[in-house]
């Protein structure tokens, strides 16, 4: 399936930091554990910071200018979707916010690895996207 004029760039966008931060994930997992448990030690101002920080940009692109409803853009779009979800519900609600940030410190390191899959994974779609 052809993708659209507005999802080749949003790929393109998306695959380099999906990547960068999928392996620092991967290889970095103390630093990004430290630094969601300082984001949790902030209260509230550290969910503003995750929130817009991380997860805001990347869902509003794709919320935005991203919408495949087919396979396999889908993907993308429903990651943006859900997202974008997560990025209201925590500012909305931060109390659901400071759970989710809770979250490093009982995970640690396998759960930013996990994520750092996720991301890598991501990255890497959007490359076979554009490329192929």
């Amino acid at each position: 399936m052809q993708l659209s004029t507005l999802e080749h760039p949003v790929e393109a966008i998306l695959a380099i930091p999906f990547l960068i931060m999928g392996f620092s994930h991967l290889v970095r997992p103390n630093m990004w554990q430290e630094f969601f448990v300082s984001l949790h030690s902030m209260g509230e101002r550290g969910v503003i910071w995750r929130s817009c920080i991380l997860e805001l940009w990347p869902a509003a692109i794709i919320v935005t200018f991203h919408q495949q409803w087919a396979w396999p853009g889908i993907i993308i779009t429903l990651y943006g979707h859900a997202l974008m979800a997560k990025v209201a519900l925590c500012l909305l609600v931060p109390k659901y916010g400071l759970k989710s940030l809770a979250m490093a410190g009982r995970y640690g390191k396998k759960g930013f690895r996990v994520a750092g899959v996720v991301l890598c994974l991501l990255g890497i779609f959007c490359v076979c996207r554009i490329v192929f």
